[in-house]
């Protein structure tokens, strides 16, 4: 399974753009093994925080009734984060004011690629890939949380990222 945690900048819309989240899909045709089918995204909102609640609706919004992500169908369904844990989910994003270790922790046993915005949270660990597109695309990969995880990338894929 893949977990997808999306982590909030500050901007008017989502934390990840439609762009971002485009790259995200051509991203997953390079995970070992790729996601085939209809993959359920859990985009994880901070409970009791409307301002998360919201940027978790709009990467939803983003979404909207699927992304196509090679041979996967990437379905949104929002999840508080306390309930992450009991959740059914292949791919977690994580919405503004949520990502922390909570939510690493509970993608872990799911060998959950855990994706976000925020290039700090990848650098302490707590989420495995950043995905940036402000006037270029970056990519920042936390190979050791990846390999915790369980989550294995083609080489090809490796080659054209920063791995920290």
């Amino acid at each position: 399974m893949i977990a997808l945690l999306l982590s909030a900048r500050p901007a008017a819309g989502a934390s990840l753009s439609r762009v971002e989240l485009d790259i995200l899909g051509k991203s997953l045709t390079f995970l070992q093994p790729k996601p085939v089918g209809d993959v359920t995204v859990a985009i994880v909102y901070a409970d009791g925080d409307a301002g998360s609640r919201q940027d978790a609706q709009a990467i939803a919004d983003a979404i909207g009734g699927g992304l196509i992500a090679g041979g996967a169908v990437l379905r949104p369904q929002l999840v508080n984060v306390a309930a992450l844990n009991t959740a059914e989910f292949a791919l977690v994003i994580v919405a503004a004011g949520a990502n922390d270790e909570a939510v690493m922790r509970a993608a872990r046993p799911h060998h959950a690629l855990c994706v976000t915005g925020d290039l700090a949270a990848v650098r302490a660990g707590t989420c495995v890939m950043a995905i940036r597109s402000d006037g270029r695309v970056e990519i920042l990969l936390n190979s050791q949380a990846a390999q915790i995880a369980g989550i294995v990338f083609a080489i090809a894929f490796r080659m054209m990222v920063q791995e920290q």
